[in-house]
């Protein structure tokens, strides 16, 4: 898969942009607050429908204008070609369109995925549990985009389970129709998260021996089969219901589990210096890409942050070796030039303009 070109309408520093891209690699130079990373998260918010930076997604409206819009040109290996675009308005309202019709947000995810890599990235191991919820729920979403609606009916269920917990006095019947919903949805969550687990643990067994490293990912409420699992979920949620309706919460479910990554045995939060975070991050990322090629039939495309800042010339040259084995469109920022892979595209970006372009 190749995002052909590119086309911006007052997304943060850009008031108009228009670019085609090179199939393998591209580079964004300039200075601090020039837009590189801007343009990166345009065609990351293009991909999942959402920003990767900040909270209001309004923020990404250029100032006293009324909205913004991506459109973007993707052609897949057999030749379709597809026209995306996403719009978010003042309003915060979003609209997502495929080959000029309008689609729900549902139906959009999945039509160009993209693996990614930016500087907040590294709290999927340093930072708190619904980080990693959100980052292997994510990449579920990348590979099985029906898992979204399956998370939002989840939450409003779950929503709505707790409102009537804090009741005085408690509808019994529905809370008890609101439980069995819960848990039904919540099945579906920890058997799509087991899966993904296995599949994530297959490719980090082959690739981290390259770097002699063992990394694991685990969910500590997971037993050996994916029945079993659900099993003590059911077992686990009803030993704390009486609780529950004690104080008013939910206490058992997805919404509160924790992925550990372990290193060598250990847990990455504790025990991983700086450079293996790094490590550990593109080889969870390789592993996403290599699954979502395997299920899709497609390579996604790869979208990383500063790439020649985050590791030693060592490891840098050892994981560029092995994204180019797979071969995908990369699009990276970095401050000044610096040639990296075989072929591809530099642009300079300045004020939220491309003002050259280089070929190498």
């Amino acid at each position: 898969m190749i995002l052909d070109s590119i086309e911006l309408l007052s997304f943060r520093n850009f008031s108009h942009l228009l670019a085609n891209f090179n199939p393998n690699f591209n580079i964004f130079i300039g200075p601090n607050g020039a837009g590189k990373t801007n343009l990166l998260e345009a065609i990351y918010l293009l991909s999942n429908g959402e920003l990767k930076r900040g909270k209001r997604e309004v923020e990404a409206i250029k100032w006293n204008d009324p909205f913004t819009w991506i459109r973007g040109e993707v052609e897949y290996e057999d030749g379709r070609l597809m026209k995306l675009v996403t719009q978010i308005r003042m309003e915060g309202e979003k609209d997502f369109s495929i080959n000029g019709k309008i689609v729900p947000l549902r139906r959009y995810l999945g039509s160009f995925p993209t693996v990614s890599i930016f500087d907040d990235d590294q709290d999927i191991i340093t930072g708190g549990p619904d980080r990693r919820r959100k980052f292997l729920d994510d990449f579920v979403i990348s590979i099985d985009p029906e898992y979204y609606s399956i998370l939002n009916s989840y939450k409003g269920i779950l929503t709505r389970r707790n409102k009537v917990l804090r009741t005085k006095n408690t509808d019994k019947k529905l809370l008890e129709a609101l439980t069995e919903l819960l848990l039904d949805y919540g099945e579906k969550i920890i058997e799509s998260r087991y899966n993904a687990v296995s599949l994530y643990n297959r490719y980090l067994d082959r690739e981290g021996k390259k770097f002699s490293l063992e990394i694991r990912v685990e969910i500590p409420s997971f037993k050996e089969d994916i029945q079993k699992s659900i099993q003590f979920y059911r077992d686990r949620f009803n030993l704390f219901r009486r609780k529950e309706e004690t104080i008013g919460i939910t206490l058992i479910g997805p919404h509160r589990e924790d992925i550990i990554i372990r290193i060598n045995g250990k847990d990455s939060r504790s025990f991983a210096s700086n450079g293996e975070i790094q490590i550990i991050l593109f080889l969870l990322k390789v592993a996403q890409f290599e699954i979502i090629r395997e299920t899709k039939s497609y390579k996604p495309v790869f979208l990383i942050d500063e790439f020649l800042g985050r590791l030693d010339d060592k490891n840098s040259r050892l994981i560029m070796d092995l994204i180019e084995e797979k071969s995908p469109q990369i699009f990276t920022t970095m401050l000044f030039k610096r040639v990296v892979g075989k072929s591809g595209s530099i642009f300079t970006i300045d004020n939220g303009e491309i003002i050259d372009e280089e070929a190498f």
